[in-house]
């Protein structure tokens, strides 16, 4: 029996439904976010430069006034303690100055016995290789001068160096430029401190002082009126630094920071010029080497 066309369309319709429709469409589920607890919110940064607090021992050879001397208390005074104060101040520490000798300043700090040196120490690379240290960015520039008695006639520039008999601070950069000027060997005369080669300038028994610009400007101001003098203009240029260990970066990036902040507010030039500045004209404010 033949099946009506209309039933068989019917049927077929009813097969064909399940397969067409299917079940009802459904989105994936959005996958869960997980939101941060109390613990994970993250907190401001808190300032990179701030050193805590801590205490640091810094080196310094207290025989190159105006920038570190002993005064009559047996205080340490100057211009780089006060310039470390004021940093200090900035970066949340206290310094501490000892006083140590020239020629072992920078073993010790590669032996790890100060924290820092400031000591009106000229920038050079090799002090930095040497005790395993890098400088801070520069905080004042000088230049190599002449220091000689007023009366003397014969020192009349870097020219006539060669045939006097000149005083340097020993392992200095006056040292370097007196040799470089081509001061003989044997006219050199070598001080394990600039006021002893200052002494034997007055008494006469050399002809001149090849030194920092600022230390011998502090000695023509404090010694007797017109005793002595510089001779011509600075012939070299350098720039004084801190130098900081290599496992302290944390220091050597306060340091900086607190030095770009007293120079863009004009703090650093002011302790400075105070120091400079010859007695009579020294600030009142003022709690008061390279040494080169």
């Amino acid at each position: 029996m033949r099946t009506p066309i209309w039933l068989s369309a019917a049927i077929a319709a009813l097969l064909l439904a399940p397969a067409a429709c299917g079940a009802p469409a459904t989105d994936a589920p959005a996958p869960e976010v997980a939101l941060p607890t109390q613990a994970e919110v993250v907190e401001p940064t808190a300032d990179p430069f701030d050193l805590g607090g801590r205490e640091l021992l810094i080196g310094t050879d207290p025989t190159y006034e105006p920038f570190e001397s002993v005064d009559d208390a047996g205080a340490i005074v100057g211009v780089d303690p006060d310039l470390m104060q004021a940093i200090c101040e900035i970066v949340h520490c206290t310094p501490v100055f000892q006083g140590t000798a020239w020629d072992g300043i920078f073993p010790a700090l590669k032996a790890g016995e100060f924290d820092a040196l400031m000591s009106a120490i000229t920038i050079l690379p090799e002090r930095e290789t040497n005790s395993d240290a890098t400088f801070t960015k520069p905080y004042y520039s000088i230049g190599q001068v002449i220091l000689a008695r007023a009366d003397d006639e014969l020192i009349t520039g870097v020219g006539s160096l060669a045939e006097a008999e000149v005083g340097v601070q020993n392992g200095t950069t006056g040292d370097t430029a007196a040799t470089d000027a081509g001061v003989p060997e044997d006219r050199l005369r070598r001080y394990d401190a600039i006021p002893l080669a200052i002494q034997a300038l007055l008494s006469g028994d050399i002809d001149c002082i090849v030194l920092d610009s600022a230390p011998a400007a502090k000695a023509v101001a404090t010694a007797e009126e017109g005793a002595l003098h510089i001779v011509g203009e600075p012939f070299t240029s350098e720039d004084y630094g801190i130098l900081v260990p290599n496992d302290s970066p944390e220091l050597l990036a306060a340091f900086n920071h607190a030095i770009d902040t007293l120079r863009a507010s004009g703090e650093l030039d002011r302790i400075i010029e105070g120091w400079l500045a010859a007695p009579d004209e020294a600030s009142t404010d003022a709690t008061g080497t390279d040494e080169g």
